[in-house]
């Protein structure tokens, strides 16, 4: 969706025309979707957010003042949903009961789900998204940002409030990371 098409979509919801929503829903889920996961790292909370998003989007879309780019707008209300239900409800911890103890007490034992290596993954038969899951969060959203959604390097760091020389260095890593699985 270009800026143009952004900015009529946008005036439209301002009107409470439900077509122009689903259009910009249709045109960033993803890439929505995408920003919200890289910082929870939860599909249900992910999915929650996501779905706030647009709630939210269609009711301040009167507000919207046009500007630079529409995707770092989005990107930056979506990080911040992000961020304000990370402060309100923390990161879950994911435990397995164990065995009581002597007082009956369960001895509770905390799994921490750390993400394979390169090495350890198996290379054939893994899709981009297999691949992406693996890079670091930082990583991932700011491929994402760059490849799928086409921001420049200075937008991605207005948008993840980074100095520039960061987003390229861990653009560079993230893309060496990538190479060995095979894609360019």
């Amino acid at each position: 969706m270009t800026e143009k098409q952004f900015n009529d979509a946008m005036e439209r919801m301002s009107r409470k025309d439900k077509q122009a929503l689903r259009e910009v829903y249709e045109a960033y889920v993803a890439f929505i979707y995408r920003v919200v996961f890289d910082m929870v790292d939860n599909r249900e909370k992910a999915e929650d957010i996501t779905s706030d998003f647009f709630i939210r989007l269609w009711e301040k879309a009167g507000q919207y003042k046009k500007g630079n780019s529409h995707l770092g707008y989005l990107a930056t209300i979506a990080r911040n949903m992000a961020i304000d239900h990370m402060r309100k409800y923390g990161r879950e911890v994911l435990q397995i009961d164990g065995e009581e103890d002597e007082n009956g007490r369960q001895d509770n034992k905390v799994i921490s789900s750390s993400e394979p290596t390169p090495e350890e993954s198996v290379i054939t038969d893994m899709s981009i998204e297999d691949v992406l899951n693996i890079l670091k969060p930082v990583y991932r959203q700011i491929v994402t940002m760059k490849v799928l959604s086409d921001m420049t390097f200075k937008e991605i760091a207005k948008v993840l409030d980074m100095p520039i020389g960061t987003v390229t260095w861990n653009y560079r890593e993230a893309i060496k990371q990538l190479r060995r699985f095979g894609y360019e």
